[in-house]
């Protein structure tokens, strides 16, 4: 296995189960003593305590699965700080629609494409950031790994909106 194919393993299957599973929560609000928002005047009624909990410890609980193939030091804390910065960088996106006075869940009609780009970028350019900033790639990688994470979170949603797990793209 090549190096970046390593770090395609270790990023992306255990974020995308674990942002499935926490889709399926959400939907079914399973564990709603977590579905407290964080800040509904900055960030609005969709940005909740339950995600920031279960998708580092879902991601961390996949990594550590996975790491019988990838040899990695620390699982735990890598998992549990690209499930944190997944879920982190989605709050500037947040906060800005809500500057804007854009709903949660919604877009502005004058800049629909730059919001919904904007909305699938977020999450994967934190943890192409994260990943970089703990060493584990150079630059150039970070960049290409920020094009495959951002492409997979938009095949994901439209798989995801399919089955109806996810409400909207």
């Amino acid at each position: 296995m090549n190096d970046f194919s390593r770090h395609i393993l270790i990023i992306l299957p255990s974020l995308i189960l674990a942002n499935v599973i926490h889709m399926l929560i959400v939907k079914y609000n399973f564990v709603p003593v977590l579905n407290k928002c964080i800040s509904v005047k900055y960030f609005g009624e969709n940005k909740k305590w339950r995600g920031f909990i279960i998708v580092p410890f879902l991601n961390s609980i996949f990594l550590v699965g996975l790491n019988s193939f990838l040899n990695l030091e620390n699982p735990i804390f890598l998992g549990f700080i690209l499930g944190l910065a997944y879920m982190a960088f989605e709050l500037p996106n947040s906060f800005f629609k809500r500057k804007l006075g854009i709903k949660p869940g919604e877009s502005a009609l004058n800049k629909k494409y730059f919001f919904v780009m904007l909305d699938k970028i977020d999450s994967a350019f934190g943890v192409a950031l994260v990943y970089y900033l703990l060493g584990c790639v150079n630059f150039s990688t970070a960049i290409l790994l920020l094009f495959v994470n951002s492409l997979t979170h938009i095949l994901m949603s439209l798989v995801l909106v399919s089955l109806k797990i996810k409400s909207s793209f």
